[in-house]
């Protein structure tokens, strides 16, 4: 069996069980563990959404950002390949009034039938989507069906894991005298210059929003502050740092060790 399909299977076999639960064993959500990191990748994609938006959400996983970007646009759909999730989903939006939040099943690499059945979309959006397929091919094939949804001028927004801002991240842990961090194994990051060559062929890069700040403060200063205790994603200085990003205080000043911005691209005519 090619190793790409053995690894297919076993992080397919991952969210079936994560989407299971509503909270793992420290009581967070399997598709966002750390929620300051989340709210400020959110927020940097929702002040790019616009109230006449038809926007699709990528690896929506339980749908709790697609019920908040809900609040932004006219009409959004959300799409994951786990089933689970579409219905964990779409549960969320009936019980949070969001009526313009529609979910379906459907694989970021084969999305022909989403467009069939709506059309094409205004803004596509990924967290963390790209890094759960097994091989560089089949990201750079996710890419391309991402942008056959978008219409000409339309935005594909997304935060992904950049191994760049992890490589950087980890240096300055180990000058800190802490472990690096290890890449859970159904994690592929994307380098960004990779990433940027296949999506310009698609798209022109309009922006970059950088979270290095939050990301230096959360994962080197925080674990330094409370040793030895180990460190926590609900840590004040978290939700700190996740408010001081959110008011664009540094921009791309901690561009080295930043593996979650957020980019905006441009779709091509």
């Amino acid at each position: 069996m090619p190793r790409s399909v053995g690894q297919s299977a076993e992080i397919r076999a991952f969210w079936t069980a994560a989407a299971a639960q509503d909270s793992d064993a420290d009581g967070l959500r399997p598709t966002a563990r750390d929620p300051y990191l989340q709210d400020a990748v959110e927020y940097a994609i929702e002040r790019r959404l616009r109230p006449g938006d038809h926007v699709l959400d990528i690896g929506c996983g339980d749908g709790a950002s697609t019920v908040r970007f809900a609040k932004f646009v006219a009409c959004i759909l959300g799409v994951d390949y786990i089933d689970a999730f579409a219905c964990k989903a779409a549960t969320r939006a009936r019980e949070a009034g969001a009526d313009n939040a529609a979910f379906e099943p459907a694989n970021v690499l084969d999305l022909a039938g989403v467009r069939a059945r709506h059309g094409l979309f205004d803004a596509a959006i990924t967290i963390r989507c790209l890094i759960n397929l097994a091989s560089a091919a089949e990201q750079t094939a996710a890419i391309a069906e991402i942008a056959a949804c978008i219409a000409p001028g339309g935005l594909y927004l997304t935060s992904e894991g950049w191994a760049e801002g992890m490589e950087g991240l980890n240096l300055l842990r180990r000058r800190a005298g802490l472990p690096e961090i290890a890449v859970v194994k159904y994690n592929r990051l994307l380098r960004r210059a990779d990433f940027e060559r296949e999506a310009s062929r698609y798209f022109d890069i309009e922006d970059y929003v950088g979270l290095g700040f939050f990301l230096m403060l959360s994962r080197v200063v925080q674990p330094l502050l409370v040793a030895p205790d180990p460190p926590s994603h609900i840590h004040k200085l978290n939700q700190i740092a996740a408010r001081l990003e959110q008011q664009c205080l540094f921009g791309k000043e901690f561009q080295s060790c930043d593996y979650a911005g957020v980019y905006v691209l441009r779709r091509k005519a």
